[in-house]
This record gives structure tokens, C-alpha cells and sequence, in this order.
């Protein structure tokens, strides 16, 4: 959708403050402008002709961390977090957009990924059930990766890799680099074809949101009779059905529910289903979880486009985890993982993958 198709979103919520509470970059900056409402009323001013898109008002709009607490939050189900990505779009298509935009838009379309220069690998072969690596887990956090196999391994499902090394096309959406980001997902979806796949796995959040919503907003058509299923959930399922046995630590744990977990209604209590298999011990909740949970700082681009704001956000979670006494905080987002760990240095809890853990602690 253009820019002008969101006008009644931002135009209605441009004065609206009921969702303002949950943002997690206002509650970090304290500055007004740093909320959904404050947001809308930039788009709207611009779009009334009473501001341009300067370099204050686009680092302004870059500052969301699309994490879509203001929709979630909202009694009318009004999709602001869309409008905002489209206002970026629309900045980008003008030459607008930071120069930090522009330089990941040349690595995503060079190597297909905004960490390193490889390009991704690209599978062969026929399997029923794939599994989306993607970037972060390729190359910021491997052994997310390795355990997710392990554990896939343990449930007799046999898979093949694909998008090993590719981001999803979130990154570039989320950053208004739409030409960028369905580039990235066709060659997903190519791969997913050539596989002649059924399932699809994903380790995270974000890549379940990607291909279930994303896709949809960038106007690409998810192949038919292929299911889209978190690798989380899927344990979940198989610990309910008995197939395989965690055997429990005596550590108490927090968790931390990863990126655009509000979008995905189920997987909270999937996440908390296998976390109860991992301890003996009850979950030290943080207040900001499930349905309200608040983002590490690596989400809506801003570890790349406003590095220290990310980190102060994951500063600010870890003194949230470390406040519920726990021992580990666990989550198993490889990108939430490598952000929060290069941040907790002095921090009196310890980061965990929670696949990691799981791998440690599986029955045989």
C-alpha cells in the first residue's frame, strides 16, 4: 500500500494517546515524539505541508521499533506500525533515507545479508519439511542453528536448509527498502519451490511474521498448501504428545519473549510450555511479556540505524531480567540473543539460547 492508503490510520491516531504507555522507545527516550501518537502526527504534519521530510524529522521516523505493540494495544486494531513503514518507504523512494539506510540497502542487495560479505547458499534438492535459516542465525549466532538441528534430529524429522544465509525480507521492509526486501523474499520463495517443501520451519518470531504478514504487505502471494510453523511451537507440540522428554535444571530462569511477539498471538504460551519442561523451578516473569512484551533493541533495524538507542534498550531489559532474581534469561531469537549478550558484561544474569539449553538437557 502507498503511503496515502494509511492516511486515515495516521490521521486517526495522530491525537490518540491510549496506546503511548506500551512503546518501548518512548519509555527509553522519554521523549514524546518517541511514541505512536507522536509518530502519526509527524506522517500527518508532513503530509499537511506544515513539515518536510529534513534530516531531524526522518531520524525521528526511524527511531520506531516496529514492534507492533501500538497495534496489539489498540481497541480498533488500527495497523499504525504499517503506516510508519510505508512513510519510510516513501522517504527512501524520494533519496531521503539516512545514510546508514542506504548503506545496508547495497550490502542486502550485494550479499543478501547486512553482517558479512557472503554471499548466502543457496540448497538444492527435494525434502518435505525446510528449514529457514536466515542471517543472524548464519552468522551472528550459530549455534542457535546447530541446536535447532540437534533438536530436530532428536524428533526424527528429517529437513533440509534453505535461505542459509539470507535475511527475510523484514530488514529491508521494515526500513522502507521495498524493492530490496521483495528481492530478498523471492528468492525465498524460490528456493521453497524448487524444494517442493509441505513445512517450512522458522526459528523466530520475526521470520514467522515475515512470511505470514510481511509477504501480504509487500503484495507476494505465500505458496499454497506450504505451513509456516515456529520451531518453538513445534516443540511445544511434540513435549504435549510425549515424542521426546526435557530433563530439568535446577536454575531458575526469566524469558524474554523475542520480537513481534505480539503479533503472533499462540506463541507465548507455546514458549512458556517448553521452558516449564526445562525447570524445576516456576518462570520469573518480567512484567513486560507475552502480549506486552517489549523488545531487546534488535528490531525495526535500529541495532543498524540507531545503535545506542538499541543498546539502551537492551540495557534496560537486562536490568528487567535481573530484577526477577532469575539465573538465566533465555530466549531463542539468535539476533535477541547476540544483542543482549554484547550487553550484559557486568550484568548479574546470564544469557541463554533456550535451544541451547534444551540440546543440554534432552532425554536420549
Amino acid at each position: 500500500m502507498a503511503l496515502v492508503d494509511h492516511s486515515p490510520v495516521y490521521n486517526g491516531c495522530r491525537y490518540c494517546l491510549m496506546c503511548r504507555h506500551v512503546c518501548p522507545v518512548g519509555r527509553t527516550t522519554k521523549r514524546e515524539a518517541n511514541t505512536p501518537h507522536g509518530w502519526a502526527l509527524l506522517i500527518a504534519s508532513v503530509d499537511r505541508g506544515q513539515m518536510q521530510w529534513d534530516a531531524e524529522a526522518v531520524d525521528t521516523l526511524y527511531e520506531c521499533a516496529d514492534c507492533g505493540l501500538c497495534q496489539s494495544f489498540c481497541v480498533t486494531d488500527r495497523p499504525l506500525p504499517a503506516a510508519i513503514v510505508a512513510a519510510r518507504a516513501h522517504v527512501a523512494a524520494s533519496g531521503a533515507a539516512p545514510a546508514t539506510v542506504i548503506g545496508l540497502d547495497a550490502k542486502l542487495r550485494q550479499w543478501g545479508n547486512p553482517y558479512q560479505e557472503v554471499a548466502p547458499f543457496v540448497s538444492t534438492g527435494l525434502s518435505n519439511t525446510v528449514v529457514f535459516v536466515g542471517a543472524a542465525a548464519q552468522h551472528l549466532r550459530p549455534q542457535t542453528l546447530y541446536a535447532a538441528r540437534h533438536l530436530l534430529e532428536a524428533l526424527g524429522i528429517e529437513h533440509m536448509l534453505i535461505g542459509v544465509g539470507r535475511s527475510s525480507a523484514y530488514l529491508p521492509y521494515t526500513l522502507g527498502l521495498w524493492d530490496t526486501a521483495r528481492s530478498l523474499a523471492q528468492a525465498t520463495l524460490d528456493e521453497i519451490a524448487a524444494s517442493k517443501c509441505k513445512r517450512v520451519i522458522v526459528l523466530t518470531a520475526e521470520d514467522a511474521h515475515t512470511f505470514q504478514n510481511v509477504h501480504r504487505e509487500l503484495g507476494l502471494t505465500w505458496p499454497e498448501g506450504v505451513e509456516v510453523i515456529e520451531l518453538i511451537a513445534l516443540l511445544a507440540d511434540q513435549l504435549g504428545a510425549g515424542t521426546f522428554t526435557l530433563r530439568p535444571t535446577d536454575r531458575s530462569l526469566t524469558y524474554h519473549d523475542p520480537a513481534h511477539t505480539p503479533r503472533l498471538p499462540e506463541r507465548a504460551s507455546a514458549a512458556r510450555k517448553v521452558i516449564a519442561a526445562l525447570t524445576t523451578q516456576p518462570l520469573r516473569e518480567m512484567f513486560w511479556r507475552e502480549q506486552r512484551a517489549s523488545p531487546g533493541g534488535a528490531v525495526g533495524g535500529l541495532e543498524f540505524t540507531h545503535p545506542e538507542l538499541a543498546a539502551r534498550m537492551s540495557r534496560e531489559r537486562l536490568a528487567e531480567a535481573t530484577a526477577t532474581g532469575a539465573q538465566l534469561l533465555v530466549t531463542e531469537d539468535p539476533a535477541a540473543l547476540a544483542h543482549l549478550a554484547a550487553h550484559a558484561d557486568g550484568s548479574a544474569i546470564k544469557v541463554q539460547g533456550l535451544f541451547e539449553l534444551a540440546v543440554e538437557q534432552i532425554v536420549s
